[in-house]
């Protein structure tokens, strides 16, 4: 083993003009060894050129006691310090960069955690944002109005959450519209879901009786105040027109999945009609002259008791209630 190792030195130390022979091989591709010293560098030394006129100093030393200490670098005495301190190594041990700058160490570091944790919390268009946010708070809530049948309509702004909890669904939305009428009709699906039609994205409650015993309540909920005060306006003057009439004609082409559910169709259809207003008996006896009257019709039917449900081809239901809403105007 000092023989291998010996002779590796040698190889090392004794430039040749061509690879030696590696004493590890016998023969084969890999038996040379190759060192720095076999290389031949042709390339010189040069000493570092300047041009006259021309000032390049050297901003990394420049520089270094910046970064080392965090100390300004703008002096000249900052620079000749620099260069103090490469200069001998006892000056670098009576300067103690890491010493002398561990107060600007520590400000520096609490100059970033500054920015860090205040400024990037911080909003944006602050100014903005608080006039926003008192404009909603002070928003004032409104009643609508009430008409001789008992349908009334209320606009709520800027609600505390305390008081969110006090209707149907607790969301936290800034703008809540509320319609109530002390009687519910089938009527009042259809415009509920043109509403819905209008403004998709509105969230609703509806509290609706088949039966007419709990009334009609609809609440409204959406971010735009704007918004939900048209829609609870609109709806409000069409509840108004319809209550004044006793019997009424509703229908829809393509009805939506959430009327159709509404009224308890488990199949696709066309068009529906409903005739609200009239008589159970009063249904049966016009649907009996129609149908006595013109035998191949075909659409489909349900009788309420104060409610006629037409629904199939839009065409056919169409024409249909129109000719049952005369005849149910003459019983009278």
């Amino acid at each position: 083993m000092s023989e291998f190792m010996k002779s590796i030195v040698q190889e090392v130390l004794q430039p040749a003009k061509k690879p030696r022979e590696n004493p590890l091989f016998n023969g084969g591709d890999s038996r040379f060894v190759y060192s720095k010293s076999t290389v031949n560098d042709s390339r010189k030394e040069t000493p570092n050129q300047t041009i006259a006129g021309i000032n390049r100093p050297n901003y990394q030393q420049k520089n270094i006691q910046k970064r080392l200490a965090g100390l300004p670098e703008n002096t000249k005495n900052n620079t000749n310090k620099n260069k103090n301190i490469y200069s001998s190594k006892n000056e670098q041990r009576i300067a103690h960069p890491k010493t002398a700058s561990k107060d600007s160490i520590m400000g520096t570091l609490s100059k970033l955690q500054t920015i860090s944790l205040v400024q990037g919390n911080q909003p944006l268009n602050k100014p903005q944002n608080s006039s926003y946010v008192n404009n909603r708070i002070n928003e004032e809530s409104k009643f609508i109005g009430q008409t001789r049948n008992g349908i009334k309509a209320w606009i709520y702004s800027g609600l505390s959450e305390k008081l969110l909890e006090s209707f149907q669904r607790p969301l936290k939305s800034h703008s809540i519209g509320v319609i109530l009428s002390e009687q519910s009709s089938i009527g009042q699906l259809f415009l509920v879901n043109d509403i819905l039609r209008e403004y998709s994205t509105m969230k609703y409650s509806l509290i609706w009786d088949k039966e007419k015993s709990s009334g009609f309540v609809l609440e409204l909920y959406d971010e735009d105040a704007a918004k939900l005060t048209a829609a609870v306006k609109t709806l409000f003057q069409k509840l108004s027109h319809h209550s004044n009439k006793s019997l009424q004609l509703y229908k829809v082409q393509s009805p939506s999945p959430w009327l159709t559910k509404q009224l308890h169709l488990n199949v696709h259809v066309d068009g529906v009609a409903v005739l609200d207003g009239i008589n159970q008996y009063s249904s049966i006896l016009l649907l009996d002259r129609l149908l006595k009257k013109s035998p191949n019709i075909k659409f489909n039917y349900t009788v309420e008791k104060g409610s006629l449900l037409l629904y199939g081809s839009f065409l056919t239901i169409s024409n249909v209630s129109d000719e049952l809403l005369k005849e149910a105007e003459k019983l009278k």
